[in-house]
């Protein structure tokens, strides 16, 4: 096994960053990094907030504060976004 320098409390922290931002790139809001451009997949995007959100239920009172706010303002505001994309605002 490689030795990481990066700690179990920060991957967990880079985790949730990357579906977010998996996420945002579903929703159109930022360009796919493949592409460069703007896409949207609301289908997509859905089951990502939905794997955030399990998250968030199955380490419920195993986070510290910093996690467990970057974990839970992420599902917040994706799936903000997400019903103003499906209302078309």
């Amino acid at each position: 096994m490689a030795n990481n320098p990066i700690n179990k409390n920060e991957l967990f922290t880079l985790l949730v960053t990357q579906l977010s931002s998996g996420a945002w790139s579903q929703l159109g809001k930022t360009p796919n990094p493949l592409t460069g451009k703007s896409e949207q997949n609301l289908e997509a995007a859905s089951i990502t907030i939905d794997i955030l959100e399990t998250l968030l239920f199955k380490t419920a009172g195993n986070l510290n504060r910093t996690e467990d706010k970057v974990l839970s303002d992420s599902v917040r505001e994706l799936k903000l976004s997400l019903i103003q994309e499906q209302q078309g605002r």
